[in-house]
C-alpha cells in the first residue's frame, strides 16, 4: 500500500471573547504521528488559519480517520479543507 501526502487549511471557530491559541493547537496537531509540517498563516481580519501537511496510508478511511482526529482534538476546530494531495 503507498502512500499520499496531503497539505489541509485547519481553521477555528471564534471564541466569544479573545482569539483562539494558535500555537497551542498547532502544537497539539503537530504531535500527531502523521504530521510532518505545521504552520500558521494569516486568512484575514486578523484571523488565522493552520497549515497542517501530513503522509498518510492509502486506504478506505484512512485520510477521513485523520481529518476525525485532528476535529476532535481541541473544541474550537472549525473546518479542515484538504489543499493539496499527492502520492510519495
Amino acid at each position: 500500500m503507498g502512500e499520499v501526502v496531503v497539505k489541509y487549511k485547519v481553521t477555528m471557530e471564534q471564541p466569544e471573547e479573545g482569539s483562539p491559541d494558535y500555537d497551542g493547537i498547532a502544537e497539539l496537531i503537530g504531535g500527531f504521528e502523521e504530521v510532518q509540517e505545521v504552520e500558521i498563516k494569516p486568512l484575514a481580519f486578523g484571523m488565522m488559519y493552520i497549515e497542517v501537511q501530513a503522509v498518510l496510508g492509502e486506504g478506505d478511511g484512512l485520510v477521513d480517520g485523520f481529518e476525525d482526529r485532528v476535529r476532535q482534538s481541541h473544541e474550537l476546530i472549525g473546518q479542515i479543507e484538504a489543499l493539496e494531495m499527492g502520492r510519495l
